[in-house]
């Protein structure tokens, strides 16, 4: 089968938080430590890859189970779970067990990851004992997954929450699909533009009568898909807590006559490690992290250092990395580029993103985490001071 470009884009496009491992926001008071790492059990299950973190202390008999979104069948199959996420690390350390698969393969995969979900699940009741509570996460498309799953009779899973679901993506030969009749609380989060596809599902004319549950939707007033942060992240899986516990009613309200609830939440500036340059038109920065799955790099550069250095949003700057030179727009979102090209924007965690979309930025410019990169604006062309 052959996706649409702007579903393709949907599936094929991360953004920083997914895949990209994420500090909180702000630096730490100086009498805080870092929090030890925390310790991660890998294995595999029926070819599937699977991590799962434990918390620092007791278990609470609490698990997230989270679905990755789309990976091309060329990317690693790998189970990425990045404990140290502020969402995660605020959860293991009440706690909670957090753990993810990689799925038996990549691609456009449904019916097969929601099976490879339920045996990790099974694995961890087997390993660990049987848990009081199970909720679900996924994003992008592993939010279809998710939200497949959040149809099925109660009983395994608790409760789910999925960010910028890709609702009507199809896999060859799919052997499930959606029903509209959830049987679990489901939240639905999701940007501004991805807000279409969630709000038809709860609108669809369907009846929803007990034992389904009518889902709710939270907005995040920005752009980009997946461009959630960790703040965000948390609060959902909060709000998805409190509506289990207590009931819908428990959920926060819309404001000021809005169809839904506003959970932006946004983000305080972070680390910096820019350098200026002495023209003052660029600057130095260090490569914080790499996407082992996408390759894109997250730098340690906050939207200040861009406007010290006279770089304006969606202009063209002058990327040089790994002893070479790449145009790149200082933009919004992933989107605002074509396939192959370079880009650069400040997160929905507050930090800067970097991506060759549809390619791999960091493969391309040989960067790991720790190298030094250089941004600087173009030199002005000759006749534009005649």
């Amino acid at each position: 089968m052959i996706l649409d470009r702007p579903i393709r884009r949907a599936l094929a496009v991360p953004l920083a938080i997914t895949g990209l491992a994420l500090s909180p926001a702000g630096p730490l008071p100086a009498a805080e430590k870092p929090p030890a790492p925390a310790k991660v059990d890998v294995g595999e299950i029926a070819g599937a890859r699977f991590a799962i973190a434990n918390p620092p202390g007791p278990w609470n008999r609490d698990v997230l189970l989270i679905a990755h979104g789309y990976r091309p069948d060329s990317a690693p199959l790998i189970a990425d779970l990045h404990p140290e996420r502020a969402s995660n690390r605020a959860l293991l350390d009440e706690g909670w067990i957090v753990a993810t698969t990689s799925y038996r393969r990549n691609g456009l995969i449904v019916g097969d990851a929601i099976e490879d979900l339920d045996a990790l699940r099974a694995h961890i009741a087997e390993t660990y004992g049987e848990p009081d509570r199970v909720i679900l996460a996924g994003e992008s498309m592993g939010g279809l997954v998710v939200t497949i799953m959040a149809e099925r009779d109660a009983g395994p899973y608790q409760g789910a929450v999925v960010f910028d679901a890709t609702l009507y993506a199809k896999e060859p030969n799919m052997r499930v699909g959606l029903s509209l009749l959830p049987r679990i609380p489901l939240l639905f989060v999701a940007t501004q533009r991805e807000i279409r596809e969630p709000r038809s599902y709860l609108t669809a004319l369907v009846a929803r009568p007990a034992p389904v549950i009518q889902p709710a939707l939270f907005l995040i007033s920005r752009e980009g898909h997946t461009n959630i942060n960790q703040a965000e992240h948390l609060a959902a899986f909060r709000a998805l807590g409190d509506w289990i516990e207590r009931g819908p009613d428990a959920l926060p309200q819309p404001k000021g006559g809005a169809p839904y609830y506003d959970a932006t939440i946004p983000p305080e500036p972070g680390p910096s490690t820019a350098v200026p340059h002495p023209d003052g038109r660029g600057f130095d920065t260090r490569v914080a992290e790499v996407d082992a799955v996408y390759g894109s790099v997250l730098l340690e550069a906050q939207a200040s250092d861009f406007e010290s250095a006279g770089i304006a949003p969606m202009t063209f700057f002058e990327l040089q990395a790994g002893g070479r030179s790449y145009r790149t727009l200082y933009g919004r979102t992933y989107s605002d580029v074509r396939s192959g090209e370079w880009v650069a924007f400040t997160d929905a965690d507050g930090r800067t993103a970097l991506s060759r979309t549809y390619s791999d930025a960091a493969g391309t410019a040989g960067l790991r985490a720790g190298d030094s990169v250089s941004l600087a604006q173009y030199e002005p062309h000759p006749s534009a001071s005649r």
